[in-house]
């Protein structure tokens, strides 16, 4: 008897540890799973036991460890406020916009008044907020647009005064810059705008330090930048600045963007500067413009020419506006050529050659810079 209760006892400690057993090494929390991003396909919230790519969209799937103890992430998402105002350019709000939006920031906009604001030619956006009633905000992005620039909107710029002590990052994107220059957040500190309005945003605000090397400034909690794309390498920036160079990068390659770091390209260094108003000289004469392409040091455009008038016609009409600009000196001419040196008030001087000359496809004219040591 004693026998079959001490068997029936080690049976039944047995089958126990079986299922103890058993019930560990089926446990999830002591595996590795994988699992699709939310994105809408039919594999959403399931648990696969590989990596790789999701079999129903393609995307990489995300690793998970179940039985590893998460420790709450901390970090808050940034809330963005947008302001918007009636000829604001639309890529200096849609630029960051799209920047914030895929970095997972809150979004919000403010303007006016609660009636919808038409940016740049066409597009129109109902604000959420009217500057009064916005919110705090951790970044406050200010796009350009003919009130920041012409007839300079001074509700918004002392909407901005207010807005300083509890904004984290005030941030410009092209003409912008003027808001903060009149709110006074540019006096000794780096700024810069869209290339053409350097020497204006120079002459305004004196006590900046107004740059034209860089797409973008950061002097802490002021974050100005140049021209329209401009203001998405700045955004990427100032992603940067919350989360870090890496996520940042990660959701710029997500974008398919080629995020340009502070000093990588700025407009106003291409060498296509010295050849702007002579441009427009050549192309009075031009069917057709074909070509342009350079960098810093030098560049090249071509333009297919109308047949009614011969090359020395041309190159006479063109050298003669050009003898009468001031930062214009001969070099050399002759009935097919013109070379001379060019001073730029940003680049400095500049060597530049019109050629007119007959191709395949007709009389061309030839326009080249290359940038000359200081």
């Amino acid at each position: 008897m004693k026998n079959t209760i001490a068997i029936s006892l080690f049976f039944l400690l047995f089958t126990a540890l079986q299922a103890q057993e058993k019930e560990l090494t089926s446990d999830t929390t002591d595996q590795i799973i994988y699992t699709c991003p939310p994105c809408g396909c039919d594999k959403d919230g399931e648990h696969l036991s590989h990596g790789g790519q999701c079999p129903s969209c393609d995307m990489a799937l995300r690793p998970d460890y179940p039985g590893l103890k998460r420790v709450a992430n901390p970090q808050k998402r940034p809330t963005v406020g947008m302001l918007l105002y009636n000829g604001a350019d639309i890529m200096d709000v849609t630029g960051p916009w799209s920047v914030f939006e895929h970095a997972r920031f809150n979004i919000i906009t403010a303007a006016k008044t609660k009636e919808t604001v038409s940016l740049g030619m066409s597009m129109e956006l109902k604000p959420d907020f009217t500057l009064e009633n916005m919110p705090e905000v951790d970044i406050l992005v200010i796009p350009g647009g003919g009130p920041a620039e012409m007839n300079q909107d001074m509700e918004i710029v002392e909407w901005i005064k207010k807005r300083y002590e509890n904004t984290e990052t005030l941030f410009s994107v092209c003409s912008g810059a003027f808001f903060l220059g009149l709110a006074g957040l540019l006096d000794e500190n780096e700024a810069t705008t869209f290339s053409s309005l350097i020497p204006s945003l120079s002459r305004q605000f004196p006590k900046s330090k107004v740059l034209n090397n860089v797409k973008y400034t950061d002097n802490g909690k002021i974050v100005t930048s140049a021209g329209l794309s401009s203001g998405v390498d700045a955004a990427f920036h100032v992603v940067s600045k919350y989360y870090g160079q890496g996520r940042a990068q990660d959701i710029a390659n997500h974008m398919e963007y080629a995020w340009n770091i502070k000093t990588e390209y700025a407009r106003t260094q291409l060498a296509d500067n010295y050849l702007q108003s002579i441009r427009s000289l050549v192309g009075l004469f031009a069917k057709k413009y074909t070509y342009s392409h350079g960098d810093n040091q030098k560049w090249e455009y071509r333009f297919l020419l109308t047949q009614q008038l011969s090359h020395t016609k041309i190159i006479n009409l063109v050298k003669g506006q050009l003898d009468n600009m001031e930062n214009w000196k001969t070099s050399t001419a002759n009935q097919n050529s013109i070379t001379g040196i060019i001073t730029h008030p940003m680049l400095g001087k500049g060597k530049v050659q019109i050629k007119v000359q007959d191709s395949p496809q007709g009389k061309v004219a030839i326009l080249t810079s290359k940038k000359l040591s200081k």
